[in-house]
């Protein structure tokens, strides 16, 4: 079981960033161009691995992942905004599919079409409907999937709006997915001073007596008995924000227990001194 314990004083706001024309124009171009590339990538792989209602799912979790990464990246803070592009990127993904599969039937075809000519004069009345060209445009193309219907779990097939019908689910869960990764990512502490998201600039394992005098300086619960405990600092990039402490240890079988606090600078300095005293860079896991 997992006890949180938590003091936040003077901490930064998690509502994120203001909004700013110049990130709204950067940042929806790049998540159409994330869905596209999303899009192309899982019409690829779709040719090989496309299992059921997990495929979505494994697309999505992909493009949230780069989404989220793409927010690290650019120092998007704006929620509005950011959810925003990832509900276009989400957009250009599930359309962007269904646009690439049609490509590449038109692709096919034209890369045949001296073949398919030379069988229409020997055989025109066999293969006028087989070899017929693709339809002209996305929406017929759609149009003419559905109605070949498609297979199903427990051998079944959809037809028709059947069909139309797990194209939805399909996308609500690319959707779902997607923003199971990124709305997580936005609660994360945002600078407004600096324009940055705070990330973990120190962590790693130390021993229970260290533990206790970081706790001291950080005025949260003392660690009790325990083999061993791990703390983490978090920091905007430009360090003009108040410092996130984390502190955890074992309790077993209680579980872990966490207490966090925010450090002003003289705290944080403190314990940082505390850490290079013991050497704890040594020990130290690597951060990013």
């Amino acid at each position: 079981m997992d006890h949180q314990r938590t003091t936040c004083d003077d901490q930064p706001a998690r509502s994120g960033g203001p909004f700013a024309w110049a990130k709204l124009a950067f940042w929806l171009p790049a998540c159409l161009g994330l869905g596209l590339m999303t899009a192309w990538m899982a019409a690829v792989a779709e040719g090989y691995f496309a299992p059921f209602l997990i495929f979505p799912l494994l697309v999505g979790v992909g493009l949230g992942a780069m989404a989220v990464g793409l927010v690290r990246v650019s120092q998007t803070g704006h929620r509005p905004t950011v959810l925003l592009g990832t509900v276009l990127a989400v957009a250009a993904t599930v359309v962007g599919q269904h646009y690439f599969s049609y490509r590449a039937v038109w692709e096919a075809y034209n890369a045949n079409a001296a073949t398919i000519e030379r069988a229409r004069r020997l055989f025109p009345d066999d293969l006028q409907d087989r070899l017929a060209a693709p339809p002209p445009n996305l929406v017929a193309f759609l149009r003419e999937e559905a109605a070949r219907g498609r297979p199903l779990p427990g051998g079944y097939s959809g037809r028709g709006k059947g069909v139309w019908a797990s194209w939805a689910v399909d996308a609500l869960l690319v959707l779902g997915a997607t923003l199971a990764m990124v709305i997580p990512a936005l609660r994360q502490p945002y600078c407004s001073r600096c324009g940055s998201w705070y990330r973990v600039t120190r962590s790693g394992r130390i021993d229970v007596s260290t533990a206790r005098r970081l706790a001291e300086i950080a005025e949260v619960t003392p660690v009790e008995e325990s083999r061993v405990a791990r703390y983490r600092l978090r920091n905007c990039n430009g360090g003009c924000g108040p410092t996130e402490f984390e502190l955890s240890w074992d309790e077993s079988p209680k579980g872990t227990t966490r207490v966090r606090s925010w450090l002003d600078v003289d705290r944080r300095n403190r314990m940082t001194e505390v850490l290079d005293e013991i050497g704890a860079v040594g020990h130290e896991e690597g951060v990013c």
